[in-house]
């Protein structure tokens, strides 16, 4: 198997990139010398066993080609493990069956995605998914053995017309929960190897390798040991996002990085950007950089349009509300962040004991004295006391109110169209800061409908791919709803798949 390696040779624009692989404080371009031999050959390199990289596994020994895989960590799944294994998909017969949407169709789905990617998203990559993802949810059931058995939907986004909205979650057997991504992982994963996929664990991929501009393989390590993998038709890199690597999240991704510093940032440990640094070393392009997967764990704020949102409402250091709170989940935790940067200072979701009555409520009486004793809760016997409690202006702070319970009588919110929990509050008074939990990072290597990798002159790098999170471009500034990314993962996995294997 051994074969003497050239040196690389350089796409266009590589040394273009070379300064902005500095300033990230990366390594900087591998150094490959001449005569190293390969230590291992396969036809299809897939970096990573989570989600995507079963997926690009799955369709590539579908399609006859030799799979290998090696993945970073112990186990298989990465960050889809910690997800609820969801997916969302337009016009597919589970939804004409468990929904009141007869008609629905991707093109309203893509429209969806596209508005809610304000003008940042490529929306060719996001009209592929859109059309693809209901041939994903019929492959997973007949060739996976997935049993699909429920559909809900996320909740609003302020601008997007309601006719673009449905029912579109679809949740498969014993998924739907926090943990139980890993039903979906294992099931793609038993096609791969049963269609002959080999698999290596604890192994890191540390740079990728190129003769005459095609990427032919990469160095690999196992614990002490270094590896060179040799990739006939194509490396596919499905690595995430920079999840954990503040030196990348505070050049690309400000909001991530606040996560790391002051947030619960519960993707895989693994996820640390190495796909997207070893993409970026030889002229990769990056796109859709910026936004991340953040929610309220406390509440469970707009998750999804099963549960209404109880009655409160989010305020600034000045006391002011900003955000409609029951805008699906990470849109509202988006203007939580740059309210916090605004003000430099922390953001308080307010209610009172008027909120207990509420079906929806996540607190009652006692559960809140419990919070308060713990210090998670501050208190106030009126709204000027609680505002002295949290330090915002009081007069500031007993406006807003005023102003919720007269939009809770008139039965609209005219300042942000809050569509549930419209009901007046009244105290005593509580303040819960608002704490993101945080389910890895938005943005990718730029890559076109086939998943190859685009350079910084508009370019493809031959051989190369990138999927699910590891890619950018198909998800804009905040993630739009439950559902998004795992589907993401099954498109441009099965994507890159089929395309390496076809090389």
């Amino acid at each position: 198997m051994s074969k003497n390696l050239s040196r690389r040779t350089f796409l266009k624009g590589a040394a273009a990139s070379v300064a902005g692989v500095a300033a990230l404080g990366l390594t900087g371009l591998p150094a490959i010398a001449e005569g190293e031999s390969w230590d291992v050959e396969t036809d299809v390199l897939v970096v990573g066993a989570g989600g995507a990289g079963v997926s690009a596994a799955a369709e590539a020994a579908l399609a006859g080609a030799k799979v290998l895989v090696l993945e970073k960590g112990g186990i298989i799944g990465g960050t889809t493990n910690f997800s609820g294994g969801v997916m969302q998909a337009a016009g597919t017969k589970y939804q004409k069956e468990f929904t009141a949407y007869q008609d629905d169709t991707p093109e309203k789905h893509a429209a969806l995605w596209i508005k809610s990617g304000e003008g940042t998203v490529d929306e060719e990559l996001v009209t592929d998914l859109a059309n693809g993802a209901p041939g994903h949810i019929d492959w997973l059931a007949d060739v996976c053995g997935i049993k699909w058995t429920s559909i809900y939907g996320h909740c609003h986004i302020p601008y997007v017309e309601d006719e673009l909205m449905a029912d579109r979650i679809h949740v498969y057997e014993g998924g739907g929960g926090i943990g139980s991504g890993g039903i979906y992982v294992q099931a793609v994963w038993a096609v791969a190897e049963q269609n002959g996929a080999e698999l290596q664990l604890n192994t890191e991929v540390k740079r990728l390798i190129r003769e005459d501009g095609v990427v032919t393989g990469v160095v690999a390590a196992q614990g002490d040991k270094e590896i060179r993998v040799k990739a006939n038709k194509g490396v596919i890199l499905c690595t995430a996002s920079i999840d954990h690597n503040e030196e990348m999240a505070k050049r690309l991704s400000p909001q991530q990085y606040y996560d790391l510093k002051n947030s619960q940032v519960l993707s895989a440990v693994t996820d640390t950007g190495d796909g997207i640094r070893m993409g970026m070393e030889i002229g990769a392009d990056i796109s859709g950089m910026g936004g991340c997967i953040d929610f309220c764990a406390k509440t469970g704020a707009a998750t999804n349009n099963q549960i209404p949102l109880f009655p409160s409402f989010i305020v600034n250091q000045k006391g002011f509300r900003f955000v409609c709170e029951d805008a699906t989940y990470a849109y509202h935790y988006r203007a939580i962040f740059q309210q916090t940067m605004q003000h430099d200072g922390p953001t308080y979701m307010i209610f009172g004991t008027s909120t207990f009555d509420d079906p929806a409520t996540v607190w009652t009486a006692e559960t809140a004295q419990a919070d308060v004793d713990a210090g998670a809760l501050l208190t106030g016997e009126t709204i000027e006391d609680l505002a002295a409690q949290i330090g915002v202006p009081a007069a500031n702070l007993k406006a807003q109110l005023d102003m919720w319970n007269a939009y809770a009588e008139a039965g609209e919110d005219a300042q942000f169209g809050r569509k549930t929990g419209l009901a007046p509050i009244t105290g005593p008074f509580f303040a819960y800061k608002n704490v993101a939990a945080n389910l890895g990072s938005l943005g990718g290597l730029k890559i076109n409908t086939n998943a190859e990798v685009i350079d910084v002159n508009g370019d493809v790098i031959p051989h190369l791919y990138a999927a699910g999170l590891n890619a950018g471009g198909w998800i804009g500034p905040y993630y739009p709803g439950s559902g998004t990314a795992v589907m993401g993962t099954v498109h441009w996995g099965r994507k890159a798949g089929a395309a390496a294997a076809k090389n």
